[in-house]
């Protein structure tokens, strides 16, 4: 697993050169034994968000949100925090068989 989520940590820190900020938020579900990291990257990169979730053992799961165009920060935000949304609700809603 910890090769995993380096490699998903890996993609959120390439966007340190045109990003803003990367504000990272842990999630944590110790019912459900979910846990992960959501990351939001502003400022005009490639991919606005990613996450990864796992169960430390056996389950791993990432995602990154990207648009097919040119980023222009101020033009996709609205779209990116209805999507970043989406994607905090799927971590949320995640059980593992």
């Amino acid at each position: 697993m910890i090769d995993f989520i380096e490699d998903a940590q890996k993609l959120t820190l390439e966007h340190t050169k045109k990003a803003d900020e990367i504000p990272a938020y842990p999630y944590e579900n110790n019912d459900r034994k979910v846990y992960g990291l959501f990351s939001e990257v502003k400022g005009n990169v490639a991919s606005p968000a990613q996450f990864y979730i796992t169960d430390s053992i056996n389950h791993f799961l990432t995602a990154s949100l990207y648009f097919k165009t040119k980023p222009n920060y101020d033009s996709i935000l609205p779209a990116a925090h209805y999507l970043q949304n989406d994607m905090k609700r799927i971590m949320e809603s995640i059980k593992w068989k």
